[in-house]
């Protein structure tokens, strides 16, 4: 009976295959003149100065079944104008994942720019396992030989894809027939379109076909487009189509290109709430979260001694964070949305961000707590049409007064915070049982992550400075500190307290070191550096000493690449958000002891700016000491455009702080400073 159903299954599903070949029949079976016409319309090098190749047309052809599984035809047409062109096209990858889709080659013909014609025999295409490294899942593609190319040549390649996005649950083993590629929240559709290319693109097209019932909804982002949406033979046809776009020009530190470039999104969701509830439903009837007498008796010994609700749940993430090792085994059903077993995830001591999420929401309920997971999207804005747009698990604790707290084990890794002020300014979805809308984490206050740098020097009559240098941080500046330790070797970490100076000054010499372990957690985390820097100020020719006072030069912020000193200030004005790891305060302090009778000049004016960037700063002479402080506050991790010039004018300021010399006069040819 499962064989007749199965090839009852195939039957329709290869109907409805000609179905969707013959939709776009007449143009992906047109001759090669109508190909040839296509590429010279598309106007070649002169029409597009710069570029190495050309986009004549991306048509795709998606029709979607009642059970929501849908398969698509995609007809290119690809032109390459230069050598760095030829060689981009000479191979074609199609990535995909055998739980999830398939991909077939229907047709691959290059059309030579001296008037010849080759067909690609389908046969000669590779199937081969993805480049893999710390997810280690059944990811593969398709490598499409198109061979050897010279400029002006156009290569065709007409492709057929089943299936969805993302690996999702399997009910049960894997099926021969096409039914496996089913969506796990049946009956539903949905879609992601990129409207952006490398290369400029004369016409690219998407067109869908869904059942009336399907209730389709679509939003075309970041741009204009062609829509014809119309019913045909009982069935919805929404057609987008944008013509003659070229690529975006990106700008340093901006935001992702999901963000600012053309896009459509489908979806059948009702809403996010539906989505929620769906999320919620499908992990509790898997029994993800089912408390095993091991892991109550590990939550029991985590929490033992701890008396407050916080200080448990803070040792149950940060157990998960430290003791479940990021790693991605194929486990076969059950990768994507579905959360494997948290007792599988405690035998294994490894998992992706879904398992370290799924196994801390099992610890919490296990020592008393309400807990659920939760989905984002990772360095990417979540549009609020209910589309699949995820790529991270997360794990939230409902208090019992009903407020929410966000977790995430798998940012957290030597960090003191709960939840990673890195995914501040990103968008959330719960899976809660009664369901939730779609919420934006608050900008995290610059307070919250302070990197405080305390000098106390004294400089010699022979340019020789010498002092002490203590650094304390939190929040995510605490986490960057101890980042530059944790990542290496414990017989490495004197060349890391060397770097903290070196930066500057290659000629320092580290005299003492007292540093918190960067593994304590309890603390935040603090360095103090004794140093000496022979021929630190400059002599010049007159007697006088030139130097830049070494709190003003940010050393710490040297040693770790840190944004306020590394992020680009072009262009002046922007056209699209920019984005830095997380907000901060930067605070940086020197008391210099001057030789005895020296003057200064050529101190700077004070400095006070306000807005998105915060700059405050003076130096001053007082008593015999050179007294540098600044301050400086980055708001938050993400900046719009019309932010950007306040930004900006308070890293410019602050970088021309840290390339400001000082002449110190009337300074004596004293002994060495010892």
């Amino acid at each position: 009976m499962r064989r007749i159903q199965r090839a009852l299954v195939s039957i329709l599903a290869g109907a409805l295959v000609l179905a969707v070949a013959s939709a776009g029949a007449q143009e992906w079976n047109a001759g090669a003149e109508a190909l040839r016409a296509a590429v010279v319309s598309a106007g070649g090098a002169a029409a597009h100065p710069g570029a190495d190749g050309v986009v004549v047309f991306d048509r795709r052809e998606v029709e979607v079944e009642s059970s929501g599984l849908s398969r698509t035809v995609q007809h290119t047409l690809k032109q390459a104008l230069t050598r760095a062109g030829a060689r981009d096209l000479a191979v074609e990858l199609l990535p995909y994942d055998p739980l999830s889709a398939d991909v077939e080659v229907l047709r691959c013909r290059v059309l030579g720019a001296d008037g010849s014609l080759r067909d690609l025999d389908p046969s000669t295409v590779v199937d081969a396992p993805d480049p893999q490294n710390l997810i280690f899942w059944n990811a593969r593609h398709k490598t499409v030989p198109v061979g050897r190319l010279e400029p002006g040549d156009a290569v065709e390649l007409v492709t057929r894809r089943v299936g969805f996005t993302y690996a999702l649950l399997l009910d049960g083993g894997q099926a021969s027939d096409e039914s496996r590629f089913v969506p796990p929240m049946k009956g539903q559709f949905y879609d992601i379109v990129p409207f952006w290319s490398p290369w400029p693109v004369t016409e690219q097209r998407y067109r869908v076909t869904i059942p009336l019932d399907k209730h389709l909804q679509y939003q075309f982002f970041d741009g204009a487009a062609e829509v014809s949406d119309r019913v045909a033979e009982g069935r919805r046809v929404v057609t987008v189509t944008v013509h003659s776009f070229t690529p975006v020009v990106k700008e340093p530190g901006m935001v992702a290109l999901s963000d600012v470039a053309p896009k459509l999104i489908l979806t059948t969701a009702a809403d996010w709430k539906a989505k929620s509830v769906w999320f919620h439903d499908v992990q509790e009837k898997a029994s993800c979260f089912a408390v095993t007498p091991e892991l109550k008796q590990l939550a029991d010994g985590i929490t033992a001694g701890l008396k407050t609700d916080g200080d448990k749940v803070a040792a149950l993430d940060h157990w998960v964070a430290e003791n479940i090792r990021y790693v991605g085994l194929h486990m076969g059903a059950g990768e994507g949305y579905t959360l494997h077993p948290a007792a599988m995830t405690l035998r294994d001591r490894g998992g992706v961000c879904k398992d370290k999420a799924g196994i801390l929401v099992a610890l919490l309920r296990a020592a008393g707590f309400e807990s659920y997971p939760a989905m984002t999207m990772a360095g990417e804005r979540i549009e609020a049409i209910a589309a699949d747009q995820f790529n991270h698990c997360v794990t939230v604790w409902r208090k019992p007064n009903g407020t929410i707290a966000l977790l995430d084990p798998t940012w957290v890794p030597g960090v003191r915070e709960l939840w990673s002020s890195r995914e501040q300014q990103q968008e959330v979805l719960m899976g809660l049982p009664q369901g939730a809308d779609l919420l934006t984490t608050p900008a995290s206050p610059p307070e919250d992550h302070p990197l405080e740098v305390t000098i106390r020097s004294a400089l010699a009559a022979d340019g020789t400075l010498t002092g002490t240098m203590k650094v304390v941080g939190d929040g995510q500046s605490d986490a960057a500190l101890r980042r530059l330790y944790r990542g290496r070797p414990r017989c490495d970490w004197t060349a890391v307290d060397d770097a903290m100076l070196s930066g500057v000054d290659p000629r320092v010499e580290i005299l003492k070191v007292a540093r918190l372990d960067p593994d304590d957690l309890t603390r935040p985390f603090t360095i103090g550096i004794a140093f000496r820097i022979p021929g630190y100020a400059v002599r010049l020719d007159d007697g006088s000493l030139l130097l830049t006072p070494l709190a003003a030069r940010h050393p710490v912020g040297q040693a770790l690449h840190a944004e306020e000193l590394t992020l680009g200030l072009e262009p002046a004005q922007r056209r699209y958000p920019v984005r830095i790891g997380c907000s901060k305060l930067v605070t940086l302090r020197e008391h210099l002891t001057l030789p005895p009778g020296a003057t200064v000049k050529g101190l700077p004016a004070p400095v006070a700016l306000t807005g998105s960037g915060r700059l405050t700063a003076a130096w001053r002479v007082s008593g015999g000491e050179l007294e540098v402080e600044e301050t400086l506050a980055l708001t938050r991790r993400i900046f719009t455009a019309e932010e950007w010039p306040a930004l900006r004018a308070a890293l410019e300021a602050f970088r021309t702080l840290a390339a400001t010399p000082i002449v110190l006069t009337a300074v004596g040819r004293g002994k060495e400073g010892a």
